[in-house]
């Protein structure tokens, strides 16, 4: 049985406005963005080629993948050319500035 847990990730003072930062949590890949003051964490690795989604350009919600132009919604994980595929994105909070992330128990 696996049971979901809150990971600390990141100060929430130390991430500006527009700007991705790459973590590892509990060992899996995450890009966390800050966009219009929203917090929005995907994971960091394109279905494509897995490259680092947090090097990619942000235009509004649409990251662009930086090696082949793939384009994500930063919201719902969602490939807009085919949205069938998909990027997992993580349920997030944030309690006395610290960011924490809702990661699955056990790995799938």
């Amino acid at each position: 049985m696996s049971e979901d847990k809150w990971i600390y990730a990141f100060k929430e003072a130390e991430l500006k406005d527009g700007e991705k930062k790459a973590l590892v949590i509990d060992g899996q890949k995450i890009a966390l963005i800050k966009k219009s003051n929203e917090l929005f964490a995907i994971s960091n690795k394109c279905v494509h080629m897995e490259c680092p989604l947090s090097k990619g350009e942000l235009e509004g919600y649409v990251i662009k993948c930086p090696c082949h132009d793939w384009r994500f919604d930063i919201r719902s994980g969602e490939f807009l050319d085919a949205k069938e595929l998909k990027v997992p994105v993580y349920e997030l909070k944030v309690s006395d500035g610290n960011i924490y992330l809702k990661m699955k128990g056990e790995t799938q």
